[in-house]
Parts: C-alpha cells; sequence; structure tokens
C-alpha cells in the first residue's frame, strides 16, 4: 500500500524562549517491508541550523537549532511510504534452543538487556514465567505474551503519562500502546527473547473500529521480537496481532527514550504546550483495507 503522512508538532511556550536544540526522528524507515519515498521536514521559525544523521539504532535524527527569541515552534514532517506484505513463512519452526547465546552477540544484546524504561525486576521474571513455564517455539510464546496483554490490561489514556514505569503498568494494568509495548519487551526479555520498541502509525479505513482511534490515522507504538530462522517480526500488543501492510515503521530502539519524535531543550523560564496531530492518507485506488 501507498500512504501519505503529515505529522505536525506544535509548542507553544508561556513566554518567549531561545537556543532551541531539537533532535527529530520521523523520517519512516526504508527496509525490506517498506519504502519512504519522500520525505520534507518543515520547521517554523525557519533556520539554517540543520543537519542529518543515524543514530546509534540507524534510525534517521534530523537535528536543528533555532537560536532567536520564539514563543511557538511548529515541526510538520511529510512522508510517502510504501509498505509491502510479509510473504514470510510464519508456519515453520522457531526452536528456543537457537536463541542460546544472543545475549553476547552486539547485535541482539541490547533488545535482551535492561534499558532506560525497561527493568526485568522480580514481578517481570514471576509472570513471564508463569505465562510461558516452558518455550519449544519463540514465536507461541511471544503470541501468549501478546494476548495475555491484550485481554488482562484496559486502553485507558488517562491511567498514566509518558513517564509512568513498567512496574506501575503492570500493577495497574492500565495504559495505551507505549506502556502495552514496554510491559511486552519486558516480559519478552524476561523469558530471554530479543524484543525492541517500534514508533510509527498505523492506517484505519473508515468501516474498521478500533481500540485507540475514531479517525483514520494514529501515531502508534508495538514491538519486534526476534524469531529464530525467521528474522524481526513486529507484534501489536493494543491489538493483538501481527503488523501488516497497514502499519508504518518510523524508528526502533530499546524503548520509547530511543525513538522520542521529538526531543531537545531551551533557554528560557517558560512553561510549554505541546499539540500533537498526525493525518495519514490512503494513496491507493480503494482506501478500504
Amino acid at each position: 500500500m501507498k500512504f501519505a503522512v503529515q505529522h505536525r508538532t506544535t509548542y507553544d511556550y508561556s513566554s518567549p524562549v531561545r537556543d532551541s536544540f531539537n533532535d527529530v526522528r520521523l523520517c519512516p524507515v526504508s527496509d525490506d517491508f517498506q519504502i519512504c519515498h519522500e520525505f520534507s521536514l518543515n520547521v517554523s521559525p525557519d533556520t539554517p541550523s540543520r543537519f542529518r544523521r543515524l543514530d546509534f539504532y540507524l534510525n534517521q535524527v534530523h537535528h536543528f537549532e533555532v537560536i532567536e527569541r520564539h514563543q511557538q515552534l511548529n515541526i510538520v514532517a511529510r512522508s510517502t511510504v510504501e509498505t509491502f506484505i510479509d510473504t514470510r513463512d510464519f508456519t515453520q519452526s522457531s526452536p528456543a534452543r537457537e536463541l542460546r547465546g544472543l545475549e553476547r552477540d552486539e547485535k541482539y544484546y541490547d533488545y535482551l538487556s535492561e534499558s532506560d524504561r525497561i527493568r526485568i525486576l522480580p514481578l517481570a521474571i514471576h509472570k513471564a514465567r508463569e505465562l510461558v513455564p516452558v518455550i519449544d517455539e519463540v514465536g507461541q510464546a511471544v503470541e501468549t505474551v501478546m494476548s495475555y496483554i491484550y485481554q488482562a490490561f484496559h486502553y485507558d489514556p488517562c491511567a498514566t503519562v509518558v513517564e509512568t514505569s513498567v512496574v506501575e503498568v503492570m500493577e495497574l494494568q492500565r495504559g495505551v500502546c507505549q506502556d502495552f509495548a514496554h510491559v511486552m519487551i519486558t516480559l519478552c526479555r524476561a523469558l530471554g527473547i530479543p524484543a525492541r520498541y517500534v514508533s510509527g502509525y498505523f492506517y484505519i479505513s473508515k468501516s474498521a473500529r478500533e481500540r485507540t482511534a475514531d479517525d483514520n490515522s494514529v501515531s502508534h507504538a508495538w514491538v519486534e521480537c526476534f524469531l529464530p530462522r525467521i528474522g524481526w517480526v513486529g507484534y501489536d500488543p493494543t491489538h493483538n496481532r501481527r503488523v501488516s501492510n497497514i502499519y508504518i515503521k518510523v524508528a526502533v530502539g530499546r524503548d520509547y527514550s530511543d525513538v522520542r519524535p521529538v526531543s531537545g531543550t531551551y533557554l528560557g523560564e517558560s512553561h510549554a504546550e505541546m499539540d500533537v496531530a498526525v493525518i495519514i492518507q490512503s494513496l491507493e485506488a480503494s482506501s478500504e483495507v
């Protein structure tokens, strides 16, 4: 499928600020399952102080600086993305014995260890072992964890904030897609399954009813787990499904801290109000998926 995406972030400051330094991770990735054909980033106030780099996890990062005094900052990212159906054979075996030793492999170490927002504490270890006492097939274990989150946790945007810990979410059993992704990553890592956080979007046709939105697009978070003999596979615990070609991947990392869409600092004793709006337009002949 082909999509046009617009992601607008606006900061309104209670008084003028200056020396704003920002990193933006809003450019969709290009890999085996999607291609970002076009990307543009518009910033207001406009600034010549910009550059692009890749971070440690190979996400595209656009850095910009606004030195002059300003009371509003507008960031608009536009992209055209084509996604493809995953044709890998998911009926084949993904034996757990082939996970042995991955904790010593630099490609997987970060996705098996604790990170800024992932703490593999006794509560998580106990729950993971309760759900999956013995792992034979990694794919089955991952789906068991995902189904548990979907069934036991309630989507509640008022229950948590962006800094709520995984332990709190597991105790509350409420939260949003970011929280559910963190819980799934925690439980998978506790089982020795490499798991990473994914930020992005998914498209909702007008006839579809989802747990998280009532329009045709939404900024979203999900998880990728490593399945031996298959590779990295996306799973959405918020909707209890494997990701498909209606999902648009933007960035990956150990947890949300690695993939913040916009992060930065500024000088000024001012309170900032942030507003985010995402619009996804299907460029297919039919918008129903």
